[in-house]
This record gives C-alpha cells, structure tokens and sequence, in this order.
C-alpha cells in the first residue's frame, strides 16, 4: 500500500476498456455487477447456489489501477468495477448530500462501484482505494473553487432510483 509520508503524484496504470455489466437474481432481488473486457458484453443467465443471475443492463466503463510516481506505491484497484457520476437526483441520498460543499466549491461527486451492487455482503470500495482515487482526480484541478469528492456506492441511497453516468474514460478533470 501507499507510503504515508509520501505526497503521492497517482498515475493511472493497468488501464482497461470494457463495461460494466449488471446482474441480477429474479428470486432474491439482490443486483451484482462485474467489469469485463470482452468485445462484447456477456449477457447469458446462469444459476449459481440459490441464485438465478439475469442480465439487467451495460455501460461502457473503464478500470484501472493507480501507481504513485514519487514512491512507486501501488493501489489496486481491485473492489472498483467502474466510476459514476453522481446526477444529485435526491437530496436524501448519502452521495447527494457528500457532493454539498457549504465553503463555495463547486463539487463534482464521483462513486465508486463494487461489485455487491445490493450490499447485501456489507462490503463496499476499500477505503485506501477511496482515498487514492481522492487524491488522484483532484490532483488534476487547477482551479481552487473546484472539487472532486470520490465516495464508496453504499452511500447511495435507492440503487433502484439513483441517476448517474458510468464514466468510461479516466480523465475526469478533463471536463473542468
């Protein structure tokens, strides 16, 4: 993991185009989603246990993992399917409400998905990997009224409701 007395200068690494595909269990009602790379997004349904996974849906995505170029730490991305784009649809919402800087900002908030779309497990994105992917999408800014906010996906709160945009490139500063 990162060294703590480094000021970290994060560089994408192991960079992956594909999508984000999301399943889910017509019995339990439970929802999953897994980054692939194959040309062609998978959409078979299967069982596995007690679960009968269906395709629900895909989104063009990106994945990577972030490397700092002043200590050579490491982050691997590994519980990060994809980023989304927070919309702020319900101020009730946990990202809406992470996305609300009282100080003047202007945040764009950003959540990092995981694999347990229902959070039935109870784990989410690592908190390392938050504070990496933090530090590395606002490293870009140049403008001090803006800000980048990376949050894990259990702070939203209706997966069912929730409007975003699946980000399929890395540069998200790039918009600013």
């Amino acid at each position: 993991m990162a060294n703590p007395a480094c000021e970290h200068k994060w560089t994408v690494t192991n960079l992956r185009s594909g999508y984000l595909i999301v399943e889910g269990c017509f019995h339990c009602r439970h929802r999953i989603s897994y980054f692939s790379d194959e040309p062609v997004p998978p959409i078979d349904d299967y069982q596995e246990g007690s679960h009968f996974w269906s395709y629900l849906g895909d989104f063009q995505a990106s994945k990577f993992d972030l490397k700092c170029d002043t200590c050579g730490a490491e982050v691997p991305l590994k519980d990060v399917m994809s980023t989304l784009l927070c919309m702020r649809c319900d101020p009730q919402c946990g990202v809406y409400k992470a996305g609300s800087d009282k100080a003047g900002h202007r945040v764009w908030a950003y959540v990092a998905l995981c694999a347990d779309t229902s959070h039935t497990s109870a784990k989410c994105v690592d908190e390392d990997e938050i504070k990496a992917l933090n530090e590395y999408f606002n490293s870009g800014l140049t403008d001090a009224s803006k800000r980048i906010v990376v949050v894990p996906c259990g702070l939203r709160r209706l997966v069912d409701t929730c409007h975003g945009v699946v980000i399929a490139d890395v540069g998200l500063t790039d918009i600013y």
